[in-house]
């Protein structure tokens, strides 16, 4: 359950300590591994547009502060949307659920 939730504190390196609880726990049973893995693949696929709503942040803020806020909405949705997943996978892991994010792309099996 940890796993999930740690994404909404740490946002863009949110995939770090899902790695850490990922290697830690991946050998204690298909269960956690599972959610281990989810929340890693979960953080992974965020990770991606933090940096591009950072890029889109930096770069209109450098060139044209007007649109910097541009960055910024992308920064909060995706957010907004680790908020929303990450609090649905750890519900789903304390029922011990089964859960799968529907927007993750598959890195770690």
């Amino acid at each position: 359950m940890i796993a999930h939730l740690v994404g909404i504190v740490f946002a863009c390196v949110g995939w770090l300590p899902a790695l850490l609880v990922y290697l830690a726990v991946k050998n204690r049973s298909p269960w956690t591994r599972h959610h281990a893995a989810e929340a890693l693949n979960f953080q992974l696929t965020l990770f991606i547009p933090y940096v591009v709503g950072a890029g889109l942040f930096v770069g209109f803020g450098f060139f044209t502060p007007d649109l910097a806020w541009i960055g910024a909405v992308v920064i909060v949705v995706v957010w907004l949307d680790c908020l929303v997943f990450g609090t649905m996978a750890a519900m789903a892991a304390a029922r011990d659920a089964w859960y799968r994010y529907p927007i993750a792309i598959h890195l770690v099996k």
